[in-house]
């Protein structure tokens, strides 16, 4: 236990020395929300992954690995790099013009130099802000059952020490600090991943061993169409790729860049990553279901234990401390992306859509960084059931909400304001009302449907259908001015 307290301390301490770093090169919010717009590609880049790989992704998907076979890999270890790709392509660019043209920290931002209206600018402050306490409660419950396991102590307490820590770095020291420790977590969830690949297959002699004791055991885990339709399989793959381009965290560290070069290496970067990274979940998933197989695992009333099962039960203290300072670091990673965007959506947006000026914008975006911490953690901690709630908005919620209006907003002439604010209230109501009615037996969902990509798809079509019916000069002369920008 001491070996595993000491590497938590020591990895605390490096966190809060960069935020104590980032604060002496914070002066304004530019500099708290956009990190000065000072980054360069590799630090972007690894950024990007691990916020996006946060501990939902690696234990999640590990969980989903031991329960459905490699099926549950295909998404994420195929599909979703090659979102980064998509997101360089589409967003780089132009989001790199518009920052350093206008005044520009948020994707409530773009959406009103778009199209210039004030409700689309409203709505998508409250979808980003709504957003971020839903990822933000997440990731305050995991880090507390991490804490948990590391420091013998009950789930809450761990929730409020990793918590306070990682708004105590955030509030210091903004987006600055942010992007320098998702670059060091990023680094360190890259090293634990491939760590835990080879101590995890090799307790069943290697990676072929693993996939000889899975496909005795049962051959369907190695199928494609194993425990799930294919058609939620391509569903779930196109939401993970345009939920991947949609996620604010990822589109904000596009305003970041200190240059249009940083963009050249990025996606091949932040790709790889990633994929690396999920040979955590395909080397725990497939050898614990191995295990299992084996009569030596068993089989779990909660899937989600299966990461914490196997570093407790088939690791030694030192490895297991180590990796799970790893997954402290994707919790992390994603947590202090989505303080810095909900602080933005909180102060600087939401403000700005109801015509309210504000003073003081540092000292407020630190205020507002620590009330999305309080609210995570208050509905984490305390309210259950308002946890399920805000878990429903979730991936599928933001890439509803968000590819249309700004992707296909930053392209198309005829996007318009209207359809940007329908669109975005749609992905928040549609998703949080199909995932709370199929949880209450009101209605039944069918196995070949996955939500996610339902509601992402007709998101997308809500937006265009809205757009084509009511057309908006206005918001077509946002589209002339941006695109000569």
């Amino acid at each position: 236990m001491s070996s595993v307290i000491a590497i938590m301390l020591v990895y605390f301490a490096v966190m809060l020395a960069i935020g104590l770093w980032a604060r002496s090169r914070v002066s304004s919010s530019r500099d708290f929300l956009v990190a000065g717009q000072s980054l360069g590609f590799l630090v972007m880049a690894i950024g990007t992954f691990s916020s996006i790989q946060s501990g939902f992704g690696m234990i999640g998907h590990t969980a989903n690995t031991n329960a459905w076979g490699v099926q549950a890999m295909v998404a994420a270890a195929l599909f979703v790099p090659l979102a980064f790709a998509l997101s360089w392509f589409l967003l780089g660019s132009r989001l790199y013009r518009l920052a350093r043209r206008y005044d520009v920290y948020s994707v409530p931002d773009v959406i009103h130099l778009r199209y210039a209206d004030r409700s689309a600018r409203l709505w998508m402050s409250v979808a980003m802000f709504v957003g971020s306490v839903a990822y933000m409660t997440a990731q305050v419950t995991a880090t507390g059952v991490i804490m948990a396991l590391m420091l013998g102590v009950s789930v809450t307490t761990g929730a409020i020490i990793g918590s306070v820590v990682v708004a105590l770095y955030t509030i210091i020291g903004g987006m600055l600090a942010g992007a320098w420790t998702d670059f060091i977590q990023g680094l360190l969830m890259i090293v634990i991943s491939l760590g835990t690949f080879v101590v995890a297959t090799n307790t069943l002699g290697g990676w072929s061993g693993v996939l000889e004791t899975v496909a005795e055991g049962d051959p369907t885990f190695l199928r494609l169409d194993a425990s799930q339709p294919l058609t939620y399989v391509y569903a779930f793959v196109l939401m993970a790729i345009l939920g991947a381009v949609a996620q604010p965290h990822l589109v904000s560290k596009f305003l970041m860049l200190r240059s249009p070069s940083e963009l050249k290496w990025g996606a091949l970067v932040a790709a790889v990553a990633y994929a690396v990274t999920t040979l955590f979940s395909l080397g725990v998933g497939l050898t614990v279901r191995g295990l299992t197989f084996e009569g030596r695992a068993p089989e779990f009333d909660n899937v989600d234990n299966t990461t914490t099962w196997f570093l407790d039960t088939m690791t030694s203290p030192l490895f297991a401390g180590f990796v799970l300072s790893g997954l402290l670091a994707a919790i992390m990673s994603s947590a202090n992306s989505f303080i810095a965007v909900g602080a933005s959506a909180l102060m600087r947006d939401l403000t700005g859509s109801l015509g309210i000026t504000v003073r003081r914008e540092l000292l407020w975006a630190r205020i507002a960084s620590a009330v999305v911490v309080g609210c995570s953690m208050v509905f984490a901690l305390y309210l259950s059931q308002v946890v399920f709630l805000l878990g429903a908005i979730g991936w599928a919620a933001f890439a509803a909400a968000i590819f249309g209006p700004l992707v296909l907003g930053l392209y198309w002439r005829r996007a318009t304001g209207l359809a940007a604010t329908v669109a975005v209230v749609f992905g928040l109501v549609s998703n949080l009302g199909l995932t709370v009615l199929a949880n209450e037996e009101v209605i039944t969902v069918p196995t070949y449907l996955q939500t996610g990509g339902l509601v992402t798809c007709l998101g997308v079509l809500v937006f265009i259908a809205v757009s084509l019916a009511r057309p908006s000069p206005t918001s077509a002369q946002k589209y002339e001015e941006l695109a000569e920008a």
